[in-house]
């Protein structure tokens, strides 16, 4: 069997961590500690204990656990390293023990406005930006990331508030809406819906600077949807980024007798980092920020 410990990905990010009390170990549930550790063994989540904890956890693996005792003496040595920066940290505590790891144990779930649509583009940016954290919260193998289908940005509070109430003591709910700006200053019909998801208990919201998910499309979708057309795509290659990012895409491409297909990125289309940028200076800045804001939630 294989052990492990969370480490940092190539692409610079790590794991939640998780602050376990020693009273965890001592007087906390023995099947809930063993589900705790379980994921941190899995790399779902990150633990590094001070000397103190790593001995209690010691103790607790010798008495119930022998299989655990492997993963307990590597955090021994990792507890006289110091640790990493994390994007989040959870403090666990025996007397919400179980409600912590049924909340952690739950995927996280990023609300979006259309699975299908909005969910490609996730997946695509995760790659091409070489996050390989929220890839792999994102494959069958883990589904430690979920997409909660909006079904259009209207009720989407609501379903964020409803999402909000499967956990009991941390969030791991975030949301992604379109902005719908037809302009740089323009504020957009979903901006007031961000603070009223944060009324319901959700801060972690991330609003797209530009119009919608399309407009974040890199030129190679567009030439991979319409081979047959690549001067239609040239056009809009040449219209400036502060104009082509407030476009109505979907219109755009229709009256030019295009029809944008529902899954904006294909699967089978690898992209690159350098495909995004292409877009605009500041698409890939924003790109990280929506996927520190995916971390601070897995």
């Amino acid at each position: 069997m294989r052990y492990g410990r969370s480490r940092p990905h190539s692409s610079g990010r790590v794991a939640m961590r998780l602050d376990i009390e020693p009273e965890v170990f001592t007087s906390g549930d023995r099947l809930s500690v063993i589900h705790l550790l379980a994921m941190v063994i899995e790399g779902q989540h990150e633990w590094r204990p001070t000397l103190p904890v790593a001995l209690s956890a010691e103790r607790f693996a010798n008495e119930e656990a022998p299989v655990l005792s492997e993963f307990v003496q590597k955090a021994l040595v990792e507890a006289a390293n110091p640790a990493p920066d994390a994007p989040a940290v959870a403090q666990i505590t025996a007397a919400k023990l179980k409600e912590f790891v049924a909340d952690l144990r739950r995927p996280a779930t990023l609300v979006v406005e259309n699975r299908i649509a909005d969910g490609g583009f996730v997946r695509a940016v995760a790659a091409a930006l070489g996050d390989h954290r929220v890839v792999e919260a994102l494959s069958p193998g883990r589904q430690w990331l979920c997409f909660s289908h909006g079904g259009g940005s209207g009720d989407i509070p609501e379903l964020a508030a409803d999402e909000r109430s499967g956990f009991t003591v941390l969030v791991r709910v975030a949301v992604l809406f379109d902005s719908d700006r037809e302009h740089a200053g323009h504020a957009g019909r979903n901006h007031d819906k961000v603070q009223k998801c944060r009324e319901h208990g959700v801060a972690e919201v991330h609003l797209l600077a530009w119009r919608m998910m399309e407009n974040y499309a890199p030129f190679r979708i567009w030439e991979h949807h319409f081979v047959h057309r690549p001067d239609h795509v040239e056009a809009l290659r040449a219209i400036e980024p502060e104009q082509r990012g407030y476009l109505h895409l979907k219109t755009w491409f229709k009256e030019r007798r295009c029809h944008v297909p529902k899954r904006v990125f294909p699967a089978d289309l690898a992209l690159a980092e350098d495909d995004f940028a292409e877009l605009g200076p500041d698409v890939v800045a924003e790109l990280r920020e929506l996927l520190a804001m995916i971390h601070r939630i897995l």
